[in-house]
């Protein structure tokens, strides 16, 4: 199979398990919105924010680290994965003893027993690295797909029968553990290699540079992107958490169902392009447009739409996360293709520029969410948003210019579709203009959905036409252009 193959076989089983999962967890968070209440999901996501913090350890950037070795050696293999092992026995041991100084942190005792149940998820879930690091660097997508599909349906539908039963926030819980233990099963089984009684300190001594660094930056990320939840946790209650903790989940829908595809299939193509500079920027570029493709009109589409939305979908209780989405939606479509410049620092070995750089934008970050926190949950979400939009022209000049490519070359490739989604933003909010007060919520939803859908592809035909082209070439329904990736 050649590399252009590869990829290609690879986008399409990442984007069926990616958006299969996601459109799951979708519907699953909307069921689960039916059946409890907001403070059963602020408290999860309490238990979320230092359990996720934690995870990052578990890891500390091995597995990126083994994609990108240029051999797999059997000692370094099973040496990573009795690492892995012990840091996640070591991680669930050291949550279960924090456990209460995490319910003391929020002022909530009933966080305590669940951070407890959660922390197994550390042990289970680390059994399984190496085994997806070789996975994905066979580029063996097919076979991780139906893993992570086959875990989502099998775990979502244990939540939701516990949540029938009436097991309330414990529902959530249920759910986050069988993913862990269903997630480790089914990719031992879906991976022949088997560790050995095997660990060489030299070994993991070899890629110890690149894995820290990568793991240093996701912890002051994680950190910067979760400090929000632990400050409205902790000043604001659980249910302004819940109510955050949704908006945010649909902001990071994109980046997780669309933008993620391509950083997990590119990131082995990229490795082997880094010396290729002309082949890696001409990748990069065709996969951010391919992203702002479908992530401008969605998001764009969810912030014109955003109140019927919220009330056909989730219900009046939720009535508070339509401001959120205001702010949320459109930097969300941002993201998603800034998202996608950790790939240049990987491929190309600078975690350690990735780190620095990290840390001081991080920090900004934590600046705005701090000032915004005495306006509640919309200050909180203002500060986020507007130091996200302050640092978006160094969060691209600075991976650029490893691989020699310019912000404006970035700005031209996506130009039009930002101009279909921009016609399409105004054609949907004419039209709810029009019909407000005419047409229930779910009614106005359905036309505006689809008045909006009609209206992108119409305009995608006269002004971005080759770019619907090249995914109708993806997807099998055109013949495709000679040009493409080799």
């Amino acid at each position: 199979m050649t590399s252009k193959e590869a990829v290609v076989t690879g986008v399409k089983w990442t984007s069926v398990s990616t958006m299969g999962r996601r459109v799951l967890g979708l519907v699953a968070n909307i069921v689960f919105a039916r059946l409890l209440a907001p403070d059963d999901f602020g408290l999860v996501a309490m238990a979320g924010v230092m359990l996720g913090f934690v995870d990052i350890f578990k890891d500390l950037g091995t597995g990126a680290a083994l994609v990108r070795e240029k051999e797999a050696r059997p000692g370094l293999l099973s040496s990573v994965f009795w690492l892995n092992c012990g840091f996640g026995l070591g991680m669930t041991i050291l949550m279960l003893a924090l456990s209460p100084l995490v319910a003391a942190l929020y002022q909530e005792p009933r966080v305590q027993p669940i951070v407890a149940v959660m922390a197994v998820s550390f042990l289970l879930s680390s059994l399984s690295i190496v085994h997806v690091s070789l996975l994905t660097r066979e580029m063996a997508f097919e076979r991780l797909a139906k893993v992570e599909l086959a875990t989502s349906v099998l775990s979502y539908a244990i939540g939701i029968g516990a949540a029938l039963l009436g097991h309330g926030v414990w529902s959530l819980v249920y759910q986050v553990i069988a993913n862990a233990a269903l997630g480790t099963s089914l990719t031992w089984i879906a991976s022949r290699w088997r560790p050995q009684l095997v660990f060489n300190w030299t070994e993991i001594r070899g890629i110890t540079g690149y894995s820290l660094n990568l793991a240093g930056y996701n912890i002051f990320y994680y950190f910067a992107q979760n400090l929000d939840n632990l400050l409205i946790g902790r000043f604001l209650g659980t249910e302004a958490l819940g109510l955050y903790d949704l908006a945010y989940k649909l902001m990071t829908f994109p980046m997780q169902a669309i933008s993620a595809v391509f950083g997990r299939v590119m990131m082995p193509y990229y490795a082997k392009a880094q010396e290729d500079l002309p082949r890696f920027r001409q990748a990069f570029l065709r996969v951010a447009g391919t992203i702002a493709f479908v992530t401008f009109p969605m998001m764009f589409g969810l912030l014109a739409v955003r109140e019927h939305f919220v009330f056909a979908v989730f219900g009046a209780a939720w009535a508070p996360v339509i401001p959120l989405l205001a702010m949320f939606a459109p930097l969300a479509a941002i993201r998603s293709v800034l998202t996608t410049t950790g790939s240049i620092y990987m491929a190309t070995g600078h975690t350690g520029l990735q780190l620095r750089w990290g840390m001081l934008s991080n920090l900004i970050i934590l600046g705005g969410l701090a000032a915004g926190l005495k306006w509640g949950i919309l200050g909180v979400a203002a500060g986020f948003t507007l130091t996200s939009l302050l640092l978006l022209y160094p969060n691209l000049k600075i991976p650029f210019r490893l691989i020699g490519l310019e912000v404006g070359s970035l700005l031209r490739a996506l130009a039009p579709t930002f101009a279909c989604t921009a016609l399409m933003f105004a054609l949907v909010a004419a039209l709810d203009l029009l019909l407000t007060g005419r047409i229930g919520h779910a009614g106005m939803l359905g036309v505006l959905a689809a008045a909006g859908g009609a209206g992108y592809l119409a305009c995608t035909w006269f002004l971005n036409r080759a770019m619907l082209q090249e995914l109708l070439a993806f997807s099998g329904l055109r013949k495709p252009a000679a040009a493409g990736l080799s």
